[in-house]
């Protein structure tokens, strides 16, 4: 029931008392408010009951509008005032609802004073009408949106703790995004439904006059619906992109759903903002492109699921079983408020919430049932990888194994072949001291035996006359001691053991090398000084270096420095 007609007063400060005995204050009927610049207005109404019975009826504005409403009451026989509108915390589900009761057969006088200085700035005329409903009706209605809101955060905190549970024992992140979507469904279907009004005791809004006359309302629960859409589609997304490994799989997808997160996210928070503080109403001019993110989002996750189909990734199919109906209803609902309900937030009665929320936890579970399938899948293999690997790492640790004993083989033997050569070093290095030794030897006999010779031409100088065949006998010994190959033979077969093959090499590069000159390099080879070889072959030492430098010429390739 609607009542349209009624008189209007602008206030200048008077008082009840006044409005009810001065005659000469005048109700216009028919009478706008919000023209004069007042802060509030009087309205005066009759209302008759023709039927006998009492009848109870619930009063309200068509405009949210804090207002006082003065109605006598019969029992104490004496007037009563009564407050409601956004800014009376009365824990009401619908703020600016007041109960009343009509008397049969009477009619009813009530005096409103309509508070209008929260959109006073605007000075746009408004007419708001006065709503009667019945109460067994309206209670009614009451009792089915609370046992529906019942229901539906029943399911989603059996569904949320579930997902948690399941997330501290997996800390798989797909459960945590499924927790952020059923967490933003609650806040959106406690908002949708007002019943933050009736749980916090916030008085906190934001009107805006439009200037047909209706009055765009902004408090708590449309500021909280906006946050709980923000998680709902955050964990949407991020639910899609971690589902179907978009990132790897879907890489250009992947950036365009994860760029929808950050630009979605400001856009509905930041006017939610600036609204809710009364700042401005910045939500009349964004709220419609709200609504159009939300299609873009719905029409990008849907694209983005039948581009994983396309390429056969397994988790696609089932994605799509489990949120198209979602997607379809989350879309439905962005349409709704675009024709119907935007920005006022006063029309609650719709379905849509209840039915969009409900096919996501039934279809979420279907996913959930998918995902532990394909886990079960991926488990499988990665058991058989583990067993390839498993198998892989025995192999290389026994061929491991094999090249360390070789190693150890080959270390041994090289231990073995440097004890060899130390061995033989240390043979080479005996010899080469043995090899000195006689030629030093040779070398000291050679240098005797010349000084015996010149010791026996000095005696047969000084003493000419006397013939001592003896003399000549030691002499020619001498001389013949010098000369002798044996010594040569004897030094040429230790130098061989000391150099093998170290005549037959030269010999084979030099062919053209004499037995002397073979002989001279050998001792040129083993560092012997010109006068040592001079001694040794009991010639000149300038005949050593002559015979040196034929030698080097001959050769053209060694260069034997002289001491």
């Amino acid at each position: 029931m609607q009542v349209r007609t009624y008189g209007v007063l602008s206030d200048q400060h008077y008082s009840f008392d006044k409005i009810l005995n001065d005659t000469t204050l005048v109700f216009r009927n028919n009478s706008s408010l919000n023209r004069t610049g007042a802060d509030y207005y009087w309205i005066k109404t009759i209302i008759e009951n023709p039927y006998p019975n009492q009848e109870h009826y619930r009063i309200s504005l068509s405009v949210p509008l804090n207002y006082s409403l003065y109605s006598f009451d019969d029992l104490h026989k004496k007037w009563i005032c009564r407050t409601s509108g956004p800014a009376v915390a009365d824990l009401q589900r619908e703020r600016g609802v007041i109960s009343f009761s009509f008397k049969g057969q009477t009619k009813n006088v009530l005096y409103f004073k309509v508070d209008v200085s929260d959109i006073k700035s605007y000075r746009h005329a408004i007419a708001p009408v006065i709503l009667l409903n019945k109460e067994i009706s309206f209670d009614g209605r009451e009792k089915i949106s609370w046992l529906t809101w019942y229901i539906c955060i029943a399911v989603l905190l059996s569904f949320s703790c579930y997902n948690l549970y399941i997330y501290f024992h997996l800390k798989e992140q797909i459960y945590l995004y499924g927790l952020v979507i059923q967490i933003g469904a609650i806040i959106f279907i406690t908002a949708f439904k007002h019943f933050f009004n009736a749980l916090i005791p916030f008085t906190g809004y934001n009107l805006r006059l439009n200037t047909d006359g209706s009055v765009y309302h902004y408090n708590l629960n449309s500021f909280l619906l906006h946050i709980g859409i923000i998680l709902i589609f955050f964990g949407m997304i991020q639910l899609t992109r971690t589902y179907l490994n978009t990132k790897k799989l879907l890489p250009v997808h992947d950036g365009v759903l994860k760029y929808m997160i950050y630009v979605y996210a400001a856009y509905g928070f930041i006017p939610a903002i600036v609204t809710i503080t009364g700042w401005y109403y910045l939500d009349h001019y964004t709220l419609m492109m709200d609504n159009i993110l939300v299609l873009l989002i719905v029409l990008t996750i849907f694209l983005t699921s039948m581009a994983a189909y396309k390429r056969r990734i397994i988790a696609a199919k089932y994605f799509l079983l489990a949120n198209t109906l979602p997607l379809i209803f989350g879309a439905g609902l962005a349409c709704y408020y675009i024709i119907n309900s935007a920005p006022t937030y006063t029309n609650n009665t719709s379905v849509l919430p209840e039915l969009a929320i409900l096919s996501q936890i039934l279809t979420f579970a279907v996913a959930l049932v998918a995902r532990v399938r394909i886990v079960n899948e991926e488990l499988r293999l990665k058991e058989q990888e583990t067993i390839k690997l498993e198998t892989d790492i025995a192999v290389t640790g026994y061929k491991r194994l094999l090249a360390e004993e070789e190693n150890q083989q080959i270390i041994n033997a090289i231990r073995e072949e440097k004890n060899k050569n130390d061995l033989l070093q240390q043979r080479l290095e005996a010899n080469e001291r043995e090899l000195v030794g006689n030629s030093v030897y040779i070398h000291q006999k050679n240098k005797l035996l010349s000084d015996l010779k010149l010791q026996i031409k000095d005696i047969s100088k000084h003493y000419p006359d006397d013939k001592y065949p003896a003399l000549k006998n030691i002499e020619s010994s001498i001389k013949d001691s010098q000369y002798l190959d044996s010594e040569w033979e004897k030094f040429k077969l230790h130098f061989e053991q000391v150099h093998p093959d170290f005549f037959g090499n030269l010999r084979v590069k030099h062919p053209s090398l004499t037995n002397n000159e073979l002989r001279l390099y050998a001792y040129f080879h083993i560092n012997l000084s010109t006068k040592e070889i001079a001694t040794l072959l009991n010639i000149e030492p300038a005949s050593v270096r002559q015979a040196k430098a034929r030698l080097n010429k001959k050769m053209n390739k060694f260069a034997v420095n002289m001491s």
